[in-house]
């Protein structure tokens, strides 16, 4: 099994880590500005290894909630988001994540639902100092 990225980000200490690796860090659940050509889209994924929802503990399960409405409340301060997307695929990557993704209010017709994803996708993604910038953002309005 080649290592788990997540799971890798996961092992480094907290205060090793740059701003975009840790928009939100909490007991079960740790939230980044993911590569994306899109700002303010955000993975959250839990911080031991695990696959599935169906293999979440009691204590992962029942933070996730508070975490993407928490998440949600930033991306609407932060970037100006009129709602959230939240979608989990987990197939690049065996590890359970979801995109917590800003639906600004004129998001293109061609980039609605679904094909959101073009963002990742087809477009070249946000550099390192610019999803910074975004986490430090989300971070100071994060609820």
């Amino acid at each position: 099994m080649t290592e788990c990225t997540l799971c890798a980000g996961n092992a480094r200490p907290e205060s090793a880590l740059p701003p975009r690796e840790r928009v939100r860090v909490t007991e079960h659940w740790r939230v980044i500005a993911h590569r994306s050509a899109l700002p303010g889209w955000m993975l959250v994924f839990p911080r031991r290894h695990v696959e599935s929802l169906a293999d979440l503990t009691e204590g992962e399960a029942a933070e996730l909630g508070a975490v993407l409405r928490a998440g949600t409340r930033a991306l609407v301060d932060a970037v100006g988001a009129d709602r959230s997307y939240v979608m989990q695929f987990s197939e690049g990557i065996r590890h359970l994540h979801f995109s917590l993704v800003p639906r600004m209010a004129d998001l293109p017709a061609d980039r609605r639902g679904a094909k959101i994803g073009a963002y990742n996708a087809q477009d070249t993604p946000l550099g390192e100092e610019e999803r910074d910038r975004i986490a430090l953002s989300l971070r100071s309005r994060w609820p």
